[in-house]
């Protein structure tokens, strides 16, 4: 018997044999071939909800913009790209609100300056809408560099911003970084030792400004905030409190001095939250006052009076 028939009658003994455990390992292989498989193969994409309408709002899609006012403010948005990018200063800055530009850009010289540091080159823009509340309509907008442009392989960079459109005078006009309007408030308020008048209220999206004007009618100091007491400036809305912003926080009214000052809250337009009262929670009245944290505790030891104050900001309300 050759090599060959020997090999083959060897093979043929084996497979008998061994058939079952070799159908078993079969089976195993291609159990364990397709369980691989399935874990590899990409998941389905979740079916999340996008709005494709730029005027669908992010917040609240039940306030959506007014059929006759997409158009119009589109076109003000596009308008308002394009003549940043061409360098039509004038025409640019005759589409901000006027509220804005006494608040923030009072000149054409100044938005000249914001035109030349934000459009250095080519922007194209995405916009979606994003709250609508009081006809007042928040769009947020991605500024981003135009590669095709420019022809830049360098990547892009890009600026996020929220573009407020209100009316004005019959007119859509826009308004920059979140910025929603102002409020008269004119509420006072007036004890022994200073009067307060609470002038107005700068809004914009994610937060809100009061310009108070303070009396010192004393000889002495009057330090409102300096950060060192807790909770030394509050609001109060209609559910719940805000501490103001203490970042650089130095409120304290000279012997005598009457000057206006600005207390800003982290708090939403659209929130829906009515603003109720303004505590000024730890007022010293010091004869001695150095602003160093360390003199605190010596100086508030002489105080001439320590209390709180608490503002009604709804009393001019009919």
């Amino acid at each position: 018997m050759n090599f060959r028939s020997k090999t083959m009658l060897k093979l043929r003994e084996f497979l008998k044999r061994y058939y079952i455990i070799l159908i078993i390992i079969a089976v195993a292989l291609c159990i364990m071939f397709y369980v691989n498989r399935s874990f590899k193969k990409p998941q389905k994409e979740e079916n999340v909800s996008k709005s494709n309408s730029i005027s669908s709002p992010v917040i609240d899609t039940t306030k959506e913009v007014p059929t006759e006012y997409k158009e119009p403010i589109n076109n003000l948005i596009k308008n308002f790209m394009e003549y940043c990018n061409n360098k039509e200063y004038e025409s640019g800055y005759n589409l901000l609100s006027s509220d804005f530009k006494k608040r923030y850009i009072s000149s054409l010289s100044k938005f000249k300056i914001y035109v030349d540091t934000v459009f250095k080159s080519k922007k194209i823009y995405n916009v979606q809408n994003y709250s609508n509340t009081n006809e007042i309509y928040v769009y947020s907008i991605t500024i981003m560099d135009d590669i095709l442009a420019s022809g830049s392989t360098n990547g892009y960079n890009s600026i996020e911003d929220k573009f407020v459109i209100t009316k004005e005078n019959g007119e859509f006009k826009l308004a920059l970084n979140g910025y929603c309007g102002s409020k008269e408030i004119n509420v006072n308020s007036q004890d022994k030792y200073m009067e307060i008048r609470i002038v107005k209220k700068y809004i914009k999206y994610d937060k809100e400004t009061y310009l108070i004007q303070f009396k010192n009618m004393t000889n002495n100091y009057i330090v409102l905030a300096d950060n060192t007491e807790k909770n030394e400036i509050i609001l109060k809305t209609s559910s719940g409190s805000k501490q103001c912003d203490m970042t650089n926080a130095n409120l304290v009214i000279l012997p005598n001095e009457t000057v206006e000052k600005e207390i800003t809250f982290d708090k939403y337009f659209d929130d829906g939250k009515e603003d109720e009262n303004l505590i000024l929670n730890a007022i010293r009245i010091l004869p001695e006052y150095s602003g160093k944290e360390e003199n605190a505790t010596k100086e508030k030891k002489k105080a001439v009076k320590l209390y709180s104050l608490t503002i009604d900001l709804k009393q001019n309300k009919q």
